[in-house]
């Protein structure tokens, strides 16, 4: 690599080489080559501890890479039909009656509701202590799905979690010692291993620190193992192994990696026209990205103890970097006419997953509500306002507000507490969950109130739309109809609440 090449990509990742901050591992490899390799921030900042090249990193749902694998190595055995229906292997747990497959579930297609909002619609909170038993209850308490299988593409961690379990039944071994035996130690990777427990003590491991952009990092806990969807802890250069096998296969059967690679398995887009392979995580504030670029027999892999950066797109601008093509991440933002900065509530409307902006003033100075502080906005030469150091923007119309992601550009309308004669007072119930919710209202509006969460006001948009934010895990849409409330999230969906 020229050293130009490398200069841009370490102003590329400049961000996490500020001080005393998170940071990362970086490894790019081209036909076998390693082009750039770098490590940058600490892994813990309270002892000062910097990242190195065997530091430990949480890779969040980069795992579910090894979960499919795990899964084609008993159907190359013949031990498994990709097209049987999960029951077949888990009729203890599973309580819907349509028939769901293997495959629908690797490929995201199955209509399971995914686990995480339906754990938080059930109380439990994400820095509990939340272990395997916890998502087991969560999904035989399901009776529906979100939309008949294959009909609709949702990401669901609840299939890879199934997918687990399966592994563990048909091979009669944990699933953390059949990856170790039949994926990690064939492949070389010495330093990787599937955490068991939150308890487990795992030397050389980064701590995770939520960035919201105000100069300040907030210690953001993994308290879960759950293993499946995510708990893979590795390092940048043992996943490097498994990409060599998408581009040349030597361990891994070809006939397995073939259907690894098919568009719903591994994350697929086209980079200049380029067929780009891989995945990302995102957990507490881990977060990571491999990709491979067969064609170019490029490989990337980018873990993170931090939020600074969106991971997918950052991987794409390095790819971009190295193959000598024009940056082509940035997303469009709709043609708009400028407006002054105001403070309000502002929600998307469906189908649009489920937000909830909170801007307010202070002294003439506008602040965007995060999950751990306030953060400034902070107003750029083409009218629209940064939020503090991370790669998002608002932009203010008169009737609406564009917020402008890394990757997409989502429009929200401003919001007022709802009416309260939209809804009827009272406590209500979902067996689903087996949660209560209580809906009170007070001077000239609506809360909800949930065991554990608190309590919250709904507020009703412009548009229509109707949302409660408990906190940044959990916000959903609610619909009143007669004595029941219907609540839809990111990934679950036509939730019902009946009333007492």
């Amino acid at each position: 690599m020229n050293s130009n090449m490398t200069e841009q990509l370490d102003q590329l990742f400049r961000m996490w080489d500020r001080g005393l901050c998170p940071g990362a591992q970086v490894l790019i490899r081209q036909h076998g080559k390693t082009l750039y390799e770098k490590c940058f921030g600490y892994g813990n900042l309270e002892n000062k501890l910097k990242i190195h090249k065997e530091s430990i990193f949480h890779v969040a749902s980069i795992s579910k890479e090894f979960t499919v694998m795990s899964i084609l190595l008993l159907w190359k055995e013949g031990k498994l039909d990709l097209d049987d229906n999960i029951k077949k292997y888990l009729d203890e747990y599973i309580n819907i009656e349509t028939p769901i497959t293997i495959r629908q579930m690797m490929n995201n297609v199955s209509g399971l509701r995914d686990q995480w909002e339906l754990l938080f619609l059930r109380g439990i909170k994400i820095n509990d202590q939340i272990d395997m038993d916890d998502i087991n209850t969560t999904i035989s308490l399901q009776k529906s799905l979100n939309f008949e299988p294959q009909s609709q593409y949702l990401y669901s961690n609840t299939g890879f979690h199934l997918l687990a379990l399966i592994v563990e039944k048909l091979s009669q071994m944990s699933f953390p010692q059949f990856v170790k035996e039949r994926i990690f130690t064939p492949l070389g990777m010495t330093h990787s291993f599937v955490r068991e427990s939150f308890t487990q003590i795992v030397p050389d491991l980064t701590y995770s620190y939520q960035d919201e952009g105000d100069d300040t990092f907030y210690y953001n806990p993994l308290n879960y193992a759950l293993y499946g969807p995510t708990s893979v802890n590795t390092c940048a250069s043992d996943l490097c192994k498994v990409l060599d096998e998408y581009i040349h296969p030597n361990v891994i059967d070809p006939e397995i990696i073939e259907l690894m690679k098919k568009p719903v398995l591994l994350i697929t887009h086209k980079l200049h026209g380029l067929d780009v392979f891989g995945h990302g995580g995102a957990d507490a504030a881990y977060r990571g990205e491999i990709i491979c670029i067969p064609e170019k027999k490029l490989e990337l892999v980018l873990i993170s103890n931090t939020t600074t950066y969106a991971m997918s797109k950052l991987a794409d601008k390095a790819a971009c970097i190295v193959l000598g093509l024009p940056d082509c991440t940035e997303p469009a933002v709709p043609e708009h006419e400028n407006a002054p900065a105001r403070s309000g509530v502002f929600l998307t409307a469906l189908p649009d997953d489920p937000m909830f902006v909170d801007i307010t003033e202070q002294n003439g100075t506008f602040y965007m509500q995060r999950e751990w502080c306030r953060t400034e906005l902070v107003k750029e030469e083409d009218g629209g306002y940064r939020i503090g150091s991370l790669d998002e923007k608002i932009y203010f119309t008169d009737n609406e507000i564009l917020y402008r992601l890394p990757g997409r550009v989502l429009t929200l309308t401003p919001a007022e507490p709802v009416d309260p004669a939209l809804f009827q007072e009272g406590t209500y119930y979902n067996d689903e969950t087996d949660s209560f919710m209580k809906l009170v209202k007070v001077e000239n509006t609506c809360e909800i109130h949930m065991r554990r969460h608190g309590k919250t006001t709904l507020y009703q948009s412009a548009s229509g739309s109707i949302i409660f934010r408990m906190d940044a895990n959990l916000v959903m849409y609610v619909k009143a109809e007669n004595d029941t409330i219907i609540m839809d999230g990111g990934r679950i969906k036509h939730i019902l609440y009946q009333k007492q």
